[in-house]
């Protein structure tokens, strides 16, 4: 018993020398970030795609649009006034210095075309302007052809484009003492239009 004694002090010795004392792990101080809480998030418009209604014919108003979808858009006031087959946008500014009367027919409860008219100028200032901008951004009308003056409508200029399945027909009246009907009455009028894709010709 003694020797074995004996032999492991002289071998475990060194070992027990060589040994490296671990020191206890010491926690780290923590400290404590407070996040602040995000803060609300405006509600975002709806955006009414094609797919969900028709061909978008001006602004955000589509062809088949149900009329509580547009009058949701465009309440009534002092500038918009509903009417039984139409609702009608009064003083929308067109280009500089020229506005104009939006009627939005909605027959059987659905938007189906919107017909603009532009408010009185003299010598058709603003159907020149309104032209010119249009050919600058749809590029030359498809068609151009004069109308005659009749009992049942004004003598004018007819220009067609199309765009995204919308036909967008344009009149430039002429008749009028001063071109363009003068101050008394609409100097143009535009009609936008889904085009028709079923038609059976």
């Amino acid at each position: 018993m003694g020797k074995r004694f004996l032999a492991c002090a002289l071998l475990c010795a060194p070992a027990i020398a060589n040994a490296q004392v671990v020191a206890p792990v010491t926690a780290l101080p923590t400290t404590q970030v407070t996040i602040p809480a995000p803060a609300s998030v405006a509600p975002t418009a709806v955006v009414l795609t094609p797919a969900a209604t028709g061909r978008v014919l001006w602004r955000n108003i589509a062809s088949g649009m149900s009329v509580q979808e547009l009058r949701s858009l465009y309440p009534a006031g002092a500038s918009v006034t509903f009417k039984d087959d139409r609702t009608v946008l009064s003083d929308i500014p067109i280009i500089d210095g020229c506005s104009a009367k939006v009627n939005v027919m909605h027959e059987a409860s659905a938007v189906k075309e919107i017909v603009m008219r532009g408010e009185g100028a003299i010598a058709g200032r603003c159907s020149q302007r309104i032209v010119a901008a249009l050919s600058g951004k749809y590029g030359e009308p498809l068609e151009k052809d004069k109308v005659g003056g009749s009992l049942f409508a004004r003598e004018g200029k007819n220009y067609v484009w199309v765009r995204d399945g919308v036909t967008m027909q344009f009149k430039r009246y002429t008749n009028g003492p001063l071109g363009g009907g003068g101050l008394f009455a609409a100097s143009w009028e535009m009609r936008y239009t889904a085009t028709a894709a079923n038609i059976d010709l």
